[in-house]
């Protein structure tokens, strides 16, 4: 009886374990899924890429190469830069679709050691639809301005005032779609920046080359730096030693006095 009770309950902790560990496993499924966007987010992905020094300015020139060939997908190139100076880096801003933003990811991360990776999103529901209702109420303004426009041909005065403001209105109109545009660019289209720097990929021997190329500039300026320290010195010690030799004839003085 105490065996088959034994068995039992190492039965049931079993069966626990099990369900514990297909549970987590459906957890982490999930986790690993991918999302669906938002309805209206705007998404800014950043790459920090750490490439070998000699690769630096060969990935940059891929990542715009590979921008223009995605202008079907609305690739635009934003920002590119390139600093050969101590340390080579290059910076990269493009904007364009969500599918040609996964291409250029890729073809980013494989330029190298990812350093940093991140994803933010802005949520511009409310800004799109403020905008929205400020383009309807725009809109059905202007079409009452029109249908008053065409009642009031008769009578100039009312035909020159509703004319200014329909003309008012046309202009806040292509105002708020220009703005409204924007914020659906923004949604629609993703924000890629690819930074490339050389700093764990480097050689063994850059930092040495580097020191060797600025020997002369740090030894003047180590020069420079003592001369200035000299003449901060020199003043001091002028005046340290007068009023050290002074004091001294003067406690002579005093102590000759008292023999």
């Amino acid at each position: 009886m105490k065996r088959f009770l034994l068995m039992a309950a190492l039965l049931a902790l079993l069966s626990a374990c099990s369900s514990k560990q297909e549970a987590g496993g459906a957890q982490g499924g999930g986790a690993n899924a991918s999302q669906p966007r938002g309805k209206h987010l705007a998404y800014e992905h950043s790459i920090a890429v750490d490439a070998a020094e000699d690769a630096v300015k060969p990935l940059m020139d891929k990542l715009v190469a590979a921008c223009n060939a995605e202008a079907q997908q609305g690739c635009v190139l934003l920002e590119a830069s390139l600093d050969t100076g101590r340390e080579k880096q290059a910076h990269i801003r493009m904007r364009a679709k969500p599918e040609a933003v996964v291409r250029l990811s890729a073809l980013a991360t494989a330029g190298g050691t990812v350093a940093r990776q991140e994803t933010r999103a802005e949520d511009l529901a409310r800004p799109i639809a403020d905008s929205e209702k400020r383009l309807a109420m725009l809109r059905s303004y202007q079409k009452k301005l029109e249908e008053l426009e065409s009642r009031s041909a008769n009578n100039a005065d009312n035909l020159i005032k509703v004319s200014k403001e329909l003309a008012g209105v046309q202009s806040e109109l292509e105002q708020a779609s220009g703005e409204n545009a924007r914020l659906l660019e923004r949604v629609n289209l993703d924000v890629l920046s690819v930074a490339i720097y050389s700093q764990r990929s480097r050689s063994f021997w850059s930092p040495i080359a580097r020191a060797c190329d600025e020997f002369a500039s740090n030894l003047s300026q180590g020069i420079a730096s003592t001369v200035v320290g000299l003449a901060y010195i020199i003043p001091w010690t002028l005046i340290l030693l007068a009023l050290f030799f002074g004091g001294r004839k003067l406690w002579r003085r005093a102590k000759s006095k008292r023999a």
